[in-house]
């Protein structure tokens, strides 16, 4: 009908126009803008296996896409010769009110990555029934994904297991918490990996 646009969301049925003539002025805030947006959309793909996971709070009405956007659009981005790159330390995969995870170490070998954890079951809101979650983005573009339960030990280790890789493969490694019901999770911390 005309320049009008009907659709639901949540619930709510919105309407909205389009203009008749589109003007696409490419500035370059704008440019930077969509380049961000591409930028998340592609990291979106990447982890979409495990964000469905990161963002079980206060997530009502938004997917885990949305979630991923709202966090890392400001934040998650530094300039190269004028053009957006993702800065995978400041990355947030999961957003929480759990304590985020302590790491002590994060080694490469032939067996995978290994992962060492302070479990620290001392603190607030901190179980034994939690689930671990560690991913690690390669070069190749393969993410590699483990969880496991927390556990009673003091230090805890959770390996990624892949092929024998060097060091220089890893393109970033991430871990968080999640709780034994799924409805609390930690933000996500960075892990630094030696070879």
């Amino acid at each position: 009908m005309g320049n009008f646009i009907i659709s639901s969301y949540n619930g709510k049925i919105i309407v909205r126009s389009k203009p008749f003539k589109y003007r696409d002025a490419k500035t370059e805030k704008q440019l930077i803008m969509r380049s961000r947006m591409t930028l998340l959309a592609k990291t979106y793909r990447t982890f979409s296996r495990i964000l469905c996971l990161g963002f079980p709070e206060d997530s009502s009405g938004k997917s885990p896409q949305n979630m991923l956007v709202s966090l890392n659009f400001t934040s998650a981005f530094e300039m190269e010769d004028s053009i957006p790159v993702i800065n995978y330390p400041r990355l947030q995969l999961s957003k929480g009110s759990l304590p985020r995870v302590k790491i002590l170490e994060a080694v490469m070998d032939v067996e995978g990555i290994t992962v060492r954890y302070d479990a620290d079951l001392s603190s607030d809101n901190v179980f034994a029934t939690d689930e671990m979650i560690a991913c690690a983005l390669l070069k190749s573009g393969a993410l590699l994904i483990t969880r496991q339960i927390r556990g009673y030990h003091d230090r805890g280790t959770i390996l990624l297991k892949h092929s024998t890789q060097p060091t220089g493969e890893v393109v970033c490694c991430y871990v968080f918490t999640r709780s034994g019901d799924g409805k609390k999770a930690s933000d996500t911390r960075y892990v630094e990996v030696t070879g």
